[in-house]
């Protein structure tokens, strides 16, 4: 059902009946914007466009504020979760203001009944869903923001699961600090970009060094090993092969070592410093803008003629530069990003 064009100065009766048809019209267009926006968060397109996070793509490409990406990233994970709930939304069965409603509440074990109740007036469905939330004493701002799916990876780049048990008390923590950071912004949208922008805050606490201080040098140094081509490292799990993008990602801003050679570096010391200081110690990929974990990336490569002059230097965060390198070897098209 689509708007009514607005018509001034109409009798009551159809202003009435034209003010439903719009609001009928508005929530059917906040459901379908929402299970599109799943779908880009759940197959993670965002990516495929050119956008490191689901929060970076929200912003730039769909102008949206950051409470209204929090709200989008929650309720796209949380139908997910709920397959039933999603696709009563999809058939048109469950409007967007109930299943806003829903989701708040249900799981998969329960969805099928809460999808019953909602086929009541949306007046006891609410009070409901206040009740169960009162009884289980549940904050709803607590929901966790982040996509549950890992992030996609050559194959040949094999992930290195680490995993966590929490109480509940502690996953009651992490979650409303979760919260608390997306209302903030700036905040990786992949789970394991988190952790370790955590861990670097942690360790710059500890150093005693206010933020973006330490960015003159890399945080951490990791050490890989170059053999015919292939580059591994290497892990408390053992020696792992890393995929040619991310080879190529690590060729840009390393030091080399050989052996019995003199240690080189990709960008000479100097350079890399006055390249991060004219970027401001800032990413700068288009929506990004972060300041941990900070390389130094050549737009045209070395091995096709790229020099270490500043004008083919540009300063991405790790995230930023691996998602370049990526778009490169699976040939994504430049202008989609």
């Amino acid at each position: 059902m689509p708007a009514v064009a607005y018509v001034p100065n109409q009798s009551p009766a159809k202003v009435h009946h034209c003010l439903r048809r719009s609001l009928k019209a508005m929530e059917n267009a906040q459901k379908c914007a929402v299970l599109w926006f799943a779908e880009v968060q759940r197959r993670h397109l965002y990516r495929d466009l050119g956008h490191p996070t689901i929060n970076q793509y929200a912003m730039k490409e769909l102008g949206f504020s950051k409470s209204r990406t929090g709200d989008f990233i929650r309720l796209a994970r949380q139908l997910d979760n709920l397959p039933a709930v999603r696709a009563a939304m999809t058939s048109g069965d469950l409007g967007y203001t109930k299943a806003r409603e829903i989701v708040n509440v249900a799981t998969p074990a329960t969805e099928e009944a809460w999808l019953k109740a909602a086929q009541g007036p949306r007046k006891e469905l609410v009070r409901e869903v206040k009740r169960v939330k009162q009884a289980a004493r549940v904050d709803p701002r607590q929901a966790e923001l982040m996509p549950s799916a890992p992030t996609v990876v050559s194959p040949k780049e094999i992930p290195v699961r680490f995993q966590v048990d929490l109480t509940p008390e502690q996953e009651a923590r992490r979650a409303a600090l979760v919260e608390r950071l997306h209302k903030l912004g700036d905040v990786p949208n992949n789970k394991a970009e988190l952790m370790l922008e955590a861990l670097a805050a942690l360790v710059e606490s500890k150093e005693k060094a206010p933020r973006g201080a330490l960015v003159g040098r890399p945080p951490v140094q990791i050490h890989v090993q170059e053999s015919e081509g292939t580059i591994t490292v290497q892990t408390d799990f053992g020696p792992r092969e890393l995929s040619p993008a991310e080879a190529d990602r690590l060729r840009c801003d390393a030091a080399i070592a050989r052996p019995g050679r003199r240690n080189t570096t990709s960008i000479p010391p100097r350079t890399r410093r006055e390249v991060l200081a004219r970027d401001g110690h800032r990413c700068q990929a288009p929506g990004c803008g972060r300041t941990r974990f900070l390389e130094v990336h050549h737009v045209t490569p070395r091995h096709h003629g790229g020099s270490n002059h500043h004008d083919n230097l540009l300063t991405l965060c790790g995230s930023c530069h691996r998602l370049w390198h990526e778009r490169k070897f699976h040939k994504i098209p430049a202008g989609a990003a």
